[in-house]
C-alpha cells in the first residue's frame, strides 16, 4: 500500500512547466520517482526548473521548448520526449491564459488567444501524447481546468476564460470515454483562486478578495502546493479506477450555493 503513489520508472511531461503551478507539480512528480520533462515557450525558465528538479529530487529531468497552439511544435515535442526517454506515461496540461475583459467589449483577439492556448493547446497535447499511450495501452492524462468552468464570479470579466475551462472539462470527459479501452485515465484538476501571478488582480483588491472568501468554507486562497497531492494521486496507480472526473480543489466553494 505504501508504494501505490510511487512513480519510479514513469516518464511525465508537464506542459506549462515553467509556471508556478506547473513547476511545483513537476517537482512533486519527480519527488515520487518520475523522470520529468518540462515544456513551454520559455526555454531559459524551463532549463532552470529542470536543474531544480535534478538538484532537489535527484530524478532525471529535461526541458524542451514548445508552442502548444501549433500542431507541428507539439508533434516535435512528443518525438523529442520519446527520443530522450523512450516513452510517455503521464501528461500534465498546466499551461493556460486568463484575460479578463467585459462581455460587452471583449476583444476578439483576446478571445481567440485564450481558446488557442486553453482549448486548442489541450486538445493538441492530448492528441499527440495520446497516440503514444494508445500504442502502449496505458497512460495518465491530467488537464488543468478551473471552478470557472461551472461557476461564474461575482465581478464578471471571465466570460472567455470560463468558456475555455468548460471546454477543457468536456475534452477531459470525452477522452476518458473514448480512450478507456486503452487503459488511459483522463481527469482534470479544477482549482479555485490559487496564489499565483495570474491571480494578482483579485489578491491585491481587499474588497474583491473578501467577497471571494465569503463563499469559501475553508476561508483561504489556495496555494500551488495544494495541487501537488492531487496531481500525484491522479498520476499514480492509486487512481487506476478513476477517469473522466473533474476534481475541484476549491476549499469547498463548489459545495455551497
Amino acid at each position: 500500500m505504501t508504494d501505490m503513489f510511487r512513480l519510479d520508472g514513469k516518464v511525465a511531461v508537464v506542459i506549462g512547466g515553467a509556471g508556478g503551478i506547473g513547476e511545483i507539480m513537476a517537482l512533486g512528480l519527480a519527488g515520487q520517482g518520475a523522470k520529468v520533462v518540462v515544456a513551454s515557450r520559455n526555454i531559459e525558465k524551463l532549463e532552470a526548473v529542470a536543474q531544480k528538479i535534478r538538484s532537489e529530487t535527484k530524478s532525471e529531468a529535461a526541458a524542451f521548448q514548445v508552442d502548444i497552439t501549433d500542431k507541428g511544435s507539439v508533434t516535435q515535442l512528443a518525438r523529442q520526449v520519446v527520443a530522450r526517454f523512450g516513452t510517455v506515461d503521464i501528461l500534465v496540461n498546466s499551461q493556460g491564459a486568463n484575460l479578463k475583459r467585459p462581455a460587452v467589449d471583449f476583444p476578439v483577439e483576446d478571445w481567440d488567444h485564450m481558446f488557442n492556448v486553453n482549448v486548442k493547446g489541450t486538445m493538441l497535447s492530448c492528441s499527440e501524447f495520446g497516440k503514444i499511450m494508445i500504442e502502449k495501452r496505458r497512460g495518465k492524462i491530467i488537464n488543468l481546468s478551473s471552478v470557472r468552468g461551472i461557476r461564474a464570479t461575482l465581478w464578471g470579466g471571465n466570460e472567455g476564460y470560463s468558456a475555455t475551462k468548460g471546454a477543457v472539462d468536456m475534452i477531459t470527459r470525452s477522452l476518458a470515454s473514448e480512450w478507456a479501452p486503452y487503459h488511459i485515465n483522463v481527469n482534470a484538476i479544477a482549482p479555485s483562486l490559487i496564489y499565483t501571478e495570474l491571480a494578482a488582480v483579485t489578491l491585491q483588491d481587499p474588497e474583491r478578495l473578501q467577497k471571494y472568501l465569503a463563499n469559501v468554507p475553508l476561508k483561504r486562497v489556495g496555494q500551488p502546493q495544494d495541487l501537488v497531492g492531487v496531481c500525484i494521486f491522479l498520476a499514480s496507480a492509486a487512481s487506476d479506477f478513476i477517469t473522466g472526473q473533474i476534481i475541484y480543489l476549491d476549499g469547498g466553494l463548489t459545495a455551497i450555493g
